[in-house]
């Protein structure tokens, strides 16, 4: 009864090779895989760990400063002032 079912599914001998030839090159790609993923781990457990100290911002002032403290936060008068009444009116699109 196995050999029927065998023979009605006619698998030929190339087939059985291509089947074990797939399933070799499955099991080299597993282990090559495998085997970096090893090697990338050990490679990182052997790098020390460097932490990177970044030096403090200093262009922008501390939150808890009030605006009369900072020295960078200051009026500044403009060079030509002007009454709302004579500078030309912009068209502004509001969306």
């Amino acid at each position: 009864m196995t050999r029927q079912r065998a023979a009605q599914l006619r698998i030929s001998p190339l087939h059985i090779q291509q089947g074990l030839f797939a399933v070799l090159a499955l099991l080299i790609t597993l282990i090559a895989v495998q085997q970096y993923q090893h090697w990338e781990q050990s490679q990182q457990q052997e790098a020390p760990r460097v932490s990177i100290q970044h030096p403090m911002q200093t262009h922008f002032s501390a939150a808890s400063v009030t605006a009369a403290e900072s020295t960078s936060m200051r009026m500044m008068d403009v060079d030509q002032a002007q009454s709302a009444d004579d500078m030309p009116h912009q068209e502004r699109w509001v969306f």
